[in-house]
This record gives C-alpha cells, sequence and structure tokens, in this order.
C-alpha cells in the first residue's frame, strides 16, 4: 500500500492543476446537483422494531382516528395565577379567556376534545367521564378517581393547562407560523398577569444550528497549524483540504435525500467529525513532507508523505469509518444514518488529503512554508539564530522514562477515578423535562408537575386488544357474573379492560390507571397509566418494566394481546436498546482496535495497552461529562439532567476512531526507529534499543500529534456554542474524549509502558506472526527502495565526476 501511495503522492504533485481543478469541479457539480435533486430534512428520529413502537403500529390499526399517540403535535398551554391569586379570579379567568379565543380564531387545530378554558372544560370533562363509564358498569368511586385524574385544574386553583393538536401529521411538520400563533396568545395573558408557558411534543423548539461552531473551530486550527508549521501558508492547506472534504460529504448528504428521509442533526455530527479529522489527516501528511523535504526533491517528498503518514492517514481512516459504520449493529435508523454519513464523510477527506496535498504543495513549490514567523516551530529568530533547546515532547518523553511505573500508575488511577460517575449515569432523550431551565417549554413541565405530579408529562398508553379474548378466563369470571345483558364475548372483553386497569393500578411507581378509549367495535381499548415520577427519572425505567411484566401476566390470564406505546415509552425503549448494543459496540471496536494493531505492530502487548487506554479514556470521557452535565458540578450547566441515550455509543465509536489516529501516528514512529536500528541502541547511548526508539519516535510525533489533538478539541468544543443541549454535550464528550485519549493515554500511558515492557513490547508468537497479513504502514520498504535508488544515484555522479 505505501508504495501505491508513494506513486498516488508523486503523480499528484507532477500533475497538480489536474488534480486541484478535479476537486474544484466535482465539489462544483456536487453543489449543482444537491440543488437540483435535495428535499428538505427532517426533525423526526426514524426508529423501527422497538415493542413501543409496535405497539403504536397496532393502536393505529384499531383506533384509526387518533392517529399516532406517539406523535401528535399536541400542546399543553399551562396557566398559573399570580401570587397570592388564585385562576377563578374574575380577571385571571377573563385573561385565559383571552388566551383560548385567539386560538380558537387564529389557528387551525386537530384533536380538541380537551381544548377551551380549563375552569369551564374540567368540570364537564370530569362529569362526563363519571357518566360514561357509570353507565358502562364501573363503580362510581372507580370513576370519580377517573375523572379527577383526568382534572386540568390543580386542587388550589393556581395551574391549570388546556391541550389541543396542531393540524400536523406530527410534531415535525408544524408550520412556525403556527407556533407564533400559539405565542402571541401567550403574550396576551401575560400582559393580563397570568404565567402563560406552552410544552409537548407540537411546541418543541425548531432544530437550529449555528455557523459560529465551524468558523471557532477553522480559526483556533488555523492559529494551532501555525505554531506547527510556523508559517502562514502551511498553516492555510489543511484547512483547505478539510474544508472541500465536509463540503463534498455535506453536498453528498444533501443530494441523498432525494431517494432517502435523513434527520436535520445528521450533517451537524457529519461536519463536526469530518472537519476535525480533515484537518488533522493533512497535517500528519504535510508535516512528513516538510521532513522529507529536507533530504528529497519535492516530487519525491510528497510521494514518500503519502507513502508513510499517507499509509497511516488510510490505516487510521479506516478504523473510524468502521466504528461509525458498525453503528449500524443499534437498529437504530436516525443513529445509523449519522454513523453512515459521518463515516463517508470521514472516506472523503482521506481521498482529499492524500490528494490534494500533494497537489497543493506541488503548486506552491517552495513557496509551501511561506510566510515564516521567526521564533516559532524551528524558524530561526530575528537574529538568525535557532532555538538549540530541545523540544517539549523530547523533554516529556524523557521525564516519562526516569519514573514510568509512577506515570502509568498516575494515569491509570487518574482516569479510573474519573470513570467512576459513569455508574450513576442516567439516560433518556429529549423532553421538555430535560429543556434549559429558562425555556417556556421546561417551565411549562415543572407547572404541570407541581400542579399535578411529575408523571403527567410522561404517562403511558397500554393497548389491550381482546379479539381473542379467553371467555373461560377465571380471572374474568367475577367481573363477567356482574355484567346484564350482552354476549358472553361481549363481557370477556369489557372485563379483560377492566381486570387490565385494575392490575396495572397494582404496579408499584403508578400513581393511577384508567381507561380512557374504547375502539368502534369495544374489542380494543386503551388505558392510561400515570406514573409517580417524571418521564427522564429512573424510577420511571423500573415502572415501564413492572408494567410489561404485568401486561404479559394479563395475556397469560385472560388471552388477550397488551402493548405499551406512548412518547415515553418510544424513548425508554430506544434507551434499553442502546443499552443492549453497548457491550456488543464495544466488543467490536475494542476487538477490532486490537486485530488491526497486531497487524501493524506486529506485537501482542501494544494493542492490548492501546485497547486499554482507550477503555480509561472514554470512561473518564464518560464520567466527566455525568459530572458536569447531569450532576451539575460547579453549576456551569444550567439544566443539569439525564444524557441523550445515543451520546455513549455514538462517543465510543467516534473517540475509538481518533484514538487510534493517535496510537497509529505516534507508534509508527516508535516501530519504524526500533525496526531500523535492529532493536539496538547507538554506541554511547544511555538507553536500551527499546528505549531509545520510544524517545526518538516520540519526539517525532508528539508535536504533530499534539496540534491534531489540539485541533480536535477545537472543534469539537466550540459545538457547545449551538443552541441544543445534546449538540452541546456531544461536543463536550468527544472534546474530552480527545483530551483524555490524545494526552493521557498516547503521550504518558503508551511510551511508559513500553518503557516498562522493555524488549516485550515488540514481542510476537512466531506462530501468530505467519498467519497474519503484513501491511508496511511504517513504509519500511519504500524507504528501502529510495535508499538503494539514492544509492546507486550517488554511486553514478561520483563515477561521473571521476571520468571528467
Amino acid at each position: 500500500m505505501a508504495k501505491l501511495l508513494y506513486r498516488l503522492g508523486h503523480w499528484s504533485y507532477l500533475n497538480k492543476w489536474k488534480v486541484i481543478v478535479t476537486w474544484l469541479v466535482l465539489l462544483a457539480a456536487t453543489a449543482g446537483t444537491a440543488v437540483a435533486l435535495m428535499k428538505p430534512m427532517t426533525s423526526e428520529f426514524s426508529i423501527a422494531g422497538t415493542p413501543s413502537i409496535d405497539a403504536t403500529y397496532r393502536t393505529m390499526e384499531l383506533f384509526p382516528e387518533g392517529g399516532n399517540p406517539a406523535n401528535a403535535p399536541t400542546v399543553n398551554l399551562v396557566f398559573h395565577a399570580p401570587e397570592g391569586e388564585k385562576l377563578s379570579d374574575p380577571d385571571n379567568a377573563q385573561a385565559i379567556d383571552q388566551v383560548v379565543d385567539y386560538l380558537r380564531d387564529n389557528l387551525d387545530m386537530g384533536d380538541t376534545m380537551r381544548f377551551g378554558n380549563p375552569l369551564e372544560v374540567s368540570p364537564k370533562l370530569q362529569e362526563q367521564v363519571v357518566d360514561q363509564f357509570t353507565s358502562m358498569g364501573l363503580p362510581e368511586e372507580s370513576a370519580r378517581q377517573d375523572a379527577d385524574n383526568l382534572a386540568m385544574v390543580s386542587e388550589d386553583g393556581t395551574i391549570a393547562y388546556t391541550t389541543f393538536d396542531f393540524d400536523a401529521e406530527s410534531p415535525y411538520s408544524v408550520d412556525s407560523e403556527d407556533k407564533e400563533i400559539v405565542s402571541d396568545a401567550m403574550d396576551l395573558g401575560r400582559a393580563a398577569g397570568l404565567q402563560v408557558e406552552a410544552g409537548g411534543a407540537g411546541f418543541g423548539d425548531d432544530i437550529r444550528v449555528n455557523s459560529t461552531s465551524e468558523i471557532i473551530g477553522l480559526g483556533v486550527a488555523f492559529l494551532v497549524l501555525i505554531f506547527t508549521f510556523g508559517s502562514l501558508v502551511s498553516a492555510g492547506m489543511p484547512l483547505i483540504s478539510a474544508v472541500i472534504g465536509v463540503g463534498l460529504g455535506s453536498l453528498g448528504l444533501m443530494i441523498a435525500t432525494h431517494w432517502v428521509e435523513l434527520n436535520n442533526m445528521t450533517p451537524v455530527l457529519a461536519v463536526m467529525i469530518g472537519l476535525a479529522v480533515g484537518i488533522d489527516y493533512a497535517l500528519f501528511i504535510l508535516s512528513r513532507y516538510r521532513a522529507e523535504r529536507e533530504r528529497m526533491s519535492g516530487p519525491e517528498a510528497a510521494g514518500m508523505a503519502a507513502g508513510t503518514a499517507g499509509s497511516s492517514v488510510v490505516f487510521a481512516g479506516t478504523t473510524v469509518f468502521v466504528a461509525l459504520f458498525a453503528l449500524v449493529i443499534a437498529r437504530i435508523g436516525f443513529l445509523s444514518a449519522m454513523g453512515l454519513a459521518a463515516a463517508g464523510t470521514v472516506a472523503i477527506s482521506v481521498l482529499v488529503a492524500l490528494t490534494l496535498i500533494p497537489a497543493l504543495l506541488g503548486l506552491l513549490g517552495d513557496k509551501a512554508f511561506a510566510g515564516r514567523i521567526p521564533g516559532v516551530a524551528g524558524n530561526p529568530n530575528r537574529k538568525g539564530k535557532r532555538s538549540r533547546r530541545r523540544t517539549m515532547g523530547n523533554r516529556w518523553v524523557r521525564a516519562v522514562q526516569k519514573v514510568p511505573g509512577l506515570t502509568m500508575a498516575g494515569v491509570v488511577l487518574s482516569l479510573g477515578l474519573l470513570s467512576a460517575p459513569v455508574l450513576n449515569m442516567e439516560l433518556a432523550l429529549p423532553a421538555d423535562t430535560t429543556s434549559n431551565p429558562d425555556t417556556t417549554q421546561r417551565k411549562a413541565a415543572d407547572l404541570l408537575a407541581e400542579g399535578f405530579g411529575p408523571g403527567v408529562n410522561g404517562p403511558f398508553l397500554v393497548i389491550v386488544d381482546a379479539a381473542d379474548v379467553n371467555e373461560d378466563s377465571a380471572a374474568l369470571q367475577p367481573l363477567m357474573s356482574a355484567q346484564e345483558g350482552n354476549d358472553e364475548h361481549s363481557k370477556a372483553a369489557f372485563s379483560s379492560f377492566m381486570y387490565t386497569t385494575d392490575q396495572l393500578k397494582g404496579v408499584g411507581g403508578v400513581k393511577h390507571a384508567q381507561l380512557v378509549g374504547l375502539s368502534q367495535d369495544q374489542n380494543a381499548a386503551q388505558i392510561m397509566v400515570t406514573p409517580e415520577t417524571s418521564p427522564t427519572e429512573e424510577a420511571t425505567v423500573g415502572v415501564a418494566n413492572a408494567l410489561r411484566d404485568t401486561n404479559s401476566r394479563i395475556e397469560d390470564a385472560t388471552g388477550t394481546e397488551v402493548g405499551m406505546t406512548g412518547l415515553t415509552a418510544v424513548q425508554l425503549d430506544i434507551t434499553e436498546r442502546l443499552e443492549q448494543a453497548m457491550p456488543l459496540y464495544l466488543g467490536i471496536v475494542v476487538g477490532l482496535a486490537i486485530l488491526l494493531l497486531l497487524v501493524v505492530f506486529r506485537s501482542v502487548l501494544v494493542p492490548l495497552v492501546a485497547g486499554l487506554g482507550f477503555l480509561l479514556s472514554v470512561g473518564a470521557a464518560f464520567g466527566v461529562t455525568v459530572l458536569f452535565w447531569q450532576e451539575g458540578l460547579w453549576g456551569l450547566v444550567p439544566a443539569p439532567g439525564p444524557l441523550i441515550s445515543f451520546m455513549p455509543i455514538f462517543l465510543i465509536g467516534v473517540t475509538f476512531g481518533l484514538a487510534m489516529d493517535y496510537q497509529v501516528f505516534l507508534v509508527t514512529r516508535m516501530r519504524e526507529h526500533y525496526t531500523r536500528s535492529g532493536g539496538t541502541s547507538r554506541p554511547g547511548s544511555p538507553y536500551n534499543g527499546v528505549e531509545e526508539a520510544t524517545i526518538v519516535g516520540f519526539t517525532q510525533g508528539a508535536r504533530v500529534v499534539t496540534a491534531a489533538a489540539i485541533i480536535m478539541i477545537s472543534v469539537f468544543v466550540a459545538f457547545i456554542n449551538q443552541p441544543l443541549p445534546f449538540i452541546q454535550i456531544f461536543g463536550f464528550a468527544l472534546g474530552a474524549g480527545v483530551l483524555f485519549d490524545a494526552f493521557f493515554v498516547r503521550m504518558a500511558l503508551v511510551p511508559a509502558t513500553m518503557f516498562l515492557m522493555g524488549r516485550g513490547t515488540w514481542w510476537m508468537p512466531r506462530w501468530l506472526d505467519k498467519i497474519l497479513p503484513t501491511i508496511d504502514i511504517e513504509g519500511n520498504e519504500l524507504e528501502k527502495e529510495w535508499e538503494a535508488q539514492a544509492t546507486k544515484q550517488r554511486e553514478y555522479t561520483d563515477q561521473h565526476d571521476a571520468r571528467r
């Protein structure tokens, strides 16, 4: 592969205009195609195959008039009386009427069964519930309890709410103009002295993305590249390469929307990761070119950089690609799309870096490192003197060599302690209860919880299909015997609904369960189950599991089919599926890392240390994310709460890929020196062969790896500037992951373990060495071939000079 990449880099350097024009034309053509074919992205998250989704589809079949219960564009409009007043006071009641009338006059609505002034609608609705269910044979006491649970005015009369659906297919297709009408109505109530807030799936914030994150990331990257190369011109090349790669990847996603529905978060994560790796990959190739240029011509240096550093780029890019592609294991539609989109962007970034950087070098020639800044990156100062001090990387690795055991213990203990909060990690999907405290959605959810209990923000909907009910069920006989008239099947069906409701009421953590609807043929029922805790609390997960266990027992006892849906159930199922996929995914990426590193480095211990180091760095990243974003450490996060449920698996994938980047770029230099030296140190060296190779390789690679890590951290951290909390969490967690992996694991733990293991570092059983394929990622054969050609050239030159 190294020889093939050498030829590619050499050709790209000499055919610079062909390469540059090809990429620019391709970029323009892709942009034009995107404009012609792209369709709007959706805000919906594609999910299929979970028990709650299956129950949702079944609900839509049994109750076609109700639509999708987990995807209804519902709005909860909440009213709170001023201090010391009640909503029933004349002025407050009139203010509520103003709000309701404005909405009724200006807004097209869907379901309005519970819409209106709650002071009037709630009593009427409660009486209807009592009359309806007592006429069906339900005891009056139970009917009263059901009616009270549906109350829309709190017991103290200070909080009330009304609810309606937008006239839209889903929460994500609601027009912004309709939301503005709701906001205007709320302002009318606020002007009259009420606190008016709105929440619900239909009134969620539009997903907005700030372009400033990319600008900040590129700005910081440019500054780091200046200090890395000491040149303004060379600092710009990796940015050009990365922007073109990310541009092609993003435009490709736009084209894909013509055939595939994509969530509008998909390109955000693709840009975040593509930009980071694109800059880093170009940086590695450019850095190697600068080193090779001191002994080679321009085309040869470009080819050698592509053959050596480029081989590492291909390997690293492949690991990132595979890690992101493997997200399909979770079988969550939107997560698979995000992983595939990011993986595709990474692949394009690799191709651009391998060809465009050599082409730009060919275009610029000797001006590639023009605009030098005196005294920076080895440049002579204004007096023309160069610094003779050892580099910071060299001083650091020598310090590690003196105390390798202490260094290793310090890294393991510190990252282990930072990983401890993972044991308390809670996962959930975004909801009103997890929004920032200053949003109207969060205020609405808090008011509802205060007035009606936390469970009102996330009830479960249990569906009972009694088409095949067991009429001879012993559990149903007492209820059937209490009914008069009707045939045996009808009695058994209604008895199964009452039996299910009673059983669900007895589940721990359930505040109330009640029958809320019957199908037209009376063979199916909807039962609303209100938990005592909010949707994002850990206890609610236990309630959901207990409800499912109870549902299974009800099915066995009655012969009915029982399912559970609702937004809370759907969210819990997604979280559970992701948690189940985590061990398999983690096993795949760690196993892949060990296997690939075995092949590359021909060592048993190096891959094991790399894999264990990855687990430490990702654990610490999880830990600090939990501390700040879930536990609210130091009050830096305005709305601490459960982490978004797909963050861990995505973080593992991305951090794994990037960890392998740094492992390869750093350890390749060590392996390269060890192989060339034959495992022996130079005469008079105070170090043995392994120690010297580790120090030399670290010194050569530390500067560029440090720059790459700082750039990547900057790009990720810049996304904390985004308005949506879960993008902020992604940026923070990925930045933390890179910080711990690059500086704690790769630059401290890895060299320390090599110093401790000595020659065992590069040990591999002969039988294993024979069966593993050989990949010359260091470019040793390429180097030997070039040296041989260079020797022949020198001999020819010497002979020619001798004849003269």
